[in-house]
């Protein structure tokens, strides 16, 4: 079977594209490896989303998925390990399949961001976290690291906050980059340290993480963190690997479209966090997703326009 669409990923920017093909009559097939909701599970807190009071990530994802489910769509749970692009259709494989489609829409979001030391890897659930919402609970009363200067950064250390004993915020640069009223909940919390100019340089400890060393960037000088946990919020990398013979990349390894979602290929559109764009929302995500379900719907019927 030669399908009208796939896509590539089920956040909310995938399932959006998928609402939108369905509505528009498109025979579609998605693939998700994971969970449906993508990075949205790792979210503890939504309070900018039009139409949505305060609401956590978990709640939203079911949401994604009962919108799915009410609209008989069922991701495929197999994981795509490769592209070929024919002259007018791509291949889409699997580990257990080959699919055909006219086109592809890329919705496979991005991944957390490594401080690439050593042990870190060994410590992954032994003291080193990326999601404060996962696992916060286990650092109950205890203390705790985090690293970045951003939203994320400064939304786990407030979330940590609440659970852990003591939270140190660590930035290497002199300000912090996160929105100001992030900033001004932050400076209220009487449990929250915040180092600037630092960064971590080693990752100490037997079986779980017990020491980490710090430097001063200023001062350059090395100290040693005795602390419980460490969760890193540096930024995110996009999951472009397999497509990067396919399509045209960034410097960072982002997705280049033009305002149609459409790439350097004619038959294939990317959307959410693995496109390069200036703001990474989830409402942005979503409506991107839209945007690119209906350029693939004109394309297919032979009035689409691209500039």
């Amino acid at each position: 079977m030669i399908f009208d669409l796939a896509i590539i990923g089920a956040g909310i920017a995938g399932v959006s594209c998928a609402v939108y093909a369905k509505r528009a009559g498109l025979n579609f097939i998605m693939f998700e490896k994971n969970a449906v909701g993508g990075q949205i599970l790792f979210i503890n807190r939504i309070d900018n989303y039009i139409g949505l009071e305060l609401i956590d990530g978990i709640s939203l994802v079911e949401k994604l998925s009962n919108t799915l489910k009410n609209l008989n769509i069922e991701p495929i749970s197999q994981e795509v390990i490769g592209i070929n692009k024919e002259r007018d259709c791509i291949k889409i494989l699997t580990k257990e399949n080959t699919y055909i489609s006219k086109t592809l829409v890329i919705a496979t979001g991005a991944s957390f961001k490594r401080l690439m030391l050593e042990n870190e890897e060994k410590f992954i659930g032994k003291g080193i976290s990326y999601c404060a919402v996962c696992d916060g609970y286990f650092f109950k009363n205890k203390i705790v690291a985090v690293v970045g200067g951003g939203n994320t950064a400064v939304e786990e250390a407030l979330y940590l906050s609440s659970i852990s004993k003591k939270v140190i915020l660590i930035h290497r640069k002199d300000t912090l980059k996160a929105m100001d009223y992030l900033k001004d909940m932050l400076f209220k919390k009487n449990n929250i340290e915040i180092k600037y100019n630092t960064i971590v340089k080693k990752l100490i400890g037997k079986d779980f993480l017990e020491n980490i060393v710090l430097e001063n960037l200023k001062e350059k000088k090395e100290y040693n963190l005795k602390i419980n946990g460490l969760f890193i919020a540096i930024g995110m990398s996009p999951n472009t690997f397999i497509f990067k013979d396919i399509v045209n990349l960034d410097e960072y390894g982002f997705i280049i479209t033009d305002e149609y979602m459409k790439t350097s290929c004619d038959f294939i559109w990317a959307v959410g966090d693995c496109r390069k764009r200036q703001l990474r929302q989830l409402i942005t995500s979503a409506s991107e997703g839209a945007i690119s379900a209906i350029s693939v719907y004109k394309y297919l019927r032979g009035d689409y326009i691209s500039i």
